[in-house]
């Protein structure tokens, strides 16, 4: 049975860090790795352990500020502000 993530909620953004029930770390690729595929910022996730694992793409929406990532299958809306981020479920594109 396929591994269920769920990413929701309100996180605290100071930073490229958020904090929440994850700590996820905002990251950007080199202009020379970014494709139509895999955009500019993408989403880490820091373990208990303290590594870090690639979490998804952050996908641009046409609203600023917003993003679209998927993770197991799930689609996720990400608003980040300048002192928060929340993450909502989202339909598939």
């Amino acid at each position: 049975m396929p591994q269920k993530y769920d990413y929701t909620g309100t996180y605290s953004r100071t930073g490229n860090t958020l904090e929440g029930e994850h700590r996820l770390l905002i990251a950007k690729r080199p202009p020379e790795k970014v494709t139509p595929n895999k955009p500019s910022t993408y989403l880490l996730e820091v373990q208990t352990n303290g590594q870090r694992t690639y979490l998804s793409s952050l996908y641009p929406t046409p609203t600023e500020g917003v993003f679209r990532m998927e993770k197991g299958g799930t689609w996720y809306l990400v608003n980040l502000g300048d002192a928060y981020a929340h993450v909502t479920t989202q339909t598939a594109p």
